[in-house]
């Protein structure tokens, strides 16, 4: 299924599945066994105003998950994550400002959405702890004189994490290139089995000291860059690829349209 949310006429939001070219709208939320739709009446896609597919309450981050990436050491024994506050959720329509002069950029990264409350996870029953998975961009900047040191500030900005448009329950990561798009320009290329913390250990780790709840987000670290850093400037378009899920294209601006 590709379950997404959309706004309906008065502004309410609403889930739903994407079905072809309509969307079919649920009961409540759909983090249960068995989805329940509303009736029978369905919603043009093309027509429908996408928003976040999902609101969590918290984001967990992986840096240094694939081969290459800066600071990766032989000795790590366990992932190095941080978190995002929920406020940077940004939806696959809005246009992100750039919040601070400090330099600026768009990491592309695999999501993970839990579907229901984890504590202590055994890795034989990570599926059954997984919505789907969605495209996610990381958005980062410098770290202001190396005082920002839980990267709150250099993080967590409003709309610094675009995802969507949908969670994809169905995806199979394996064997899947994941790409990063600055402009026209290719700037970071992986394969996703290359990760070195896959869900499979990221979550039962994870919820060996904290407690995941329906709708959070782990977002799995973005492979290596394929060439020098580019920076977000005014007008510039950040487009995360994942093969076999669909394009999460961002415009980044300066100032207040």
């Amino acid at each position: 299924m590709k379950i997404l949310r959309f706004k309906q006429k008065d502004g309410t939001p609403l889930y739903g599945i994407k079905d072809k070219d309509k969307i079919i709208p649920i009961k409540g939320l759909p983090y249960v066994e068995h989805i329940e739709f509303l009736n029978e009446q369905t919603i043009p896609y093309a027509s429908s105003i996408l928003i976040a597919p999902c609101v969590p309450t918290k984001i967990i981050a992986l840096a240094i998950n694939f081969p290459g990436a800066t600071g990766h050491t032989k000795d790590m024994s366990e992932p190095l994550v941080f978190l995002k506050a929920s406020n940077c959720i940004a939806s696959c329509n809005d246009k992100v400002r750039i919040a601070f002069s400090s330099e600026t950029w768009g990491e592309s990264e695999l999501g993970v959405v839990i579907k229901k409350k984890a504590k202590n996870i055994k890795p034989i029953n990570v599926k059954d702890y997984i919505l789907g998975y969605i495209p996610v961009n990381d958005v980062s900047c410098e770290n202001v004189d190396d005082r920002d040191h839980h990267l709150a500030r250099s993080k967590s900005a409003d709309g610094y994490l675009p995802i969507g448009p949908w969670i994809d329950t169905d995806y199979d990561y394996n064997n899947k290139v994941i790409e990063a798009y600055h402009n026209d320009s290719l700037i970071r290329q992986g394969m996703i089995n290359d990760m070195f913390w896959k869900p499979e250990k990221i979550l039962p780790w994870l919820s060996s000291w904290m407690t995941l709840y329906p709708g959070d987000i782990i977002s799995t670290g973005a492979p290596v860059r394929t060439r020098d850093r580019l920076y977000l400037k005014d007008g510039d378009i950040f487009t995360v690829k994942i093969e076999g899920l669909p394009e999460l294209s961002t415009f980044f601006y300066e100032k207040k349209i």
